[in-house]
């Protein structure tokens, strides 16, 4: 007897069948292992986990009305990037905003750097979010 004559000698073996009620029983009886969730709690779910969508925004500051717009930005948990070059021909106007500036940034409790080694540009962050020096 050769090794295919005994896998054919197998196949030939009638196997011991369930009758169909063992079956449907069998295949309807409920899983305990696994939990349902429901709906509300899956939506809720989604919601809390759902990534807040943050914001890299350009302000050119012009006057002291602009300091406001970068306050709102940063407490928003927005990224502000700062330009200051139009009050370099008024440097005491300058000199003031960019106080103003680093006191805001303090307050939040946020940062803020300069990105041109040319122009006055600055970038303001967040609190949850910290620059690499």
């Amino acid at each position: 007897m050769g090794l295919f004559d005994s896998i054919l000698k197998r196949e030939e073996r009638p196997r011991k069948k369930k009758p169909p009620s063992e079956v449907k029983k069998s295949v309807s009886s409920p899983r305990h292992d696994i939990d349902v969730i429901p709906i509300e709690e899956d939506v809720l779910a989604k919601e809390i986990i759902k990534p807040q969508i943050r914001y890299l925004k350009k302000v050119v500051v012009t006057s002291y009305a602009d300091l406001e717009r970068i306050s709102e930005e940063l407490q928003e948990g927005n990224l502000v990037l700062v330009d200051l070059s139009p009050l370099e021909v008024k440097p005491e106007v300058l000199e003031k905003v960019a106080e103003q500036l680093k006191g805001m940034v303090n307050a939040l409790d946020g940062q803020a750097a300069k990105i041109c080694k040319h122009e006055i540009k600055l970038i303001l962050v967040p609190s949850d979010i910290r620059i690499a020096k």
